[in-house]
């Protein structure tokens, strides 16, 4: 039997100013910074994402994006969904687009929108990671 991919171990994301990536990762989503190795001059900063790890790469220019919306999708269990929402616009993180209720699958999905000071867009779901 051929072994299956168990899930994935990081997500990276392009910023061209890490320290303001920084204070938007570290201090408006309370996400946890993480050791980094050394790369030689190839900056940026890893952070716990869940059981996973967001890595954010220094780059002079953001990459030109196509039409695919790229963005990375953080999962808040529903019963704490609006309250995390309320919390992170107290620490100054705006939305884009604001909690709405979206009927996926025959069910009601409550998703919320940001972007980072990149605008990399970041995606609030209840819709839990597959186990």
């Amino acid at each position: 039997m051929t072994r299956q991919i168990a899930g994935y171990a990081h997500v990276n994301l392009c910023v061209t100013d890490p320290e303001a990536a920084r204070e938007f990762y570290e201090g408006k989503l309370g996400l946890e910074v993480l050791p980094r190795p050394d790369f030689g001059g190839f900056g940026g900063y890893w952070f716990r994402l869940g059981n996973s790890q967001l890595h954010l790469s220094h780059v002079k220019k953001m990459p030109d994006w196509n039409e695919a919306f790229p963005h990375l999708a953080i999962f808040i269990p529903t019963d704490e969904f609006e309250a995390t929402v309320e919390s992170f616009k107290s620490r100054g993180v705006e939305f884009f687009m604001d909690i709405r209720q979206r009927k996926d699958f025959g069910v009601g999905v409550k998703t919320a929108f940001v972007k980072d000071p990149d605008g990399n867009v970041i995606e609030m779901t209840d819709v839990p990671p597959f186990n």
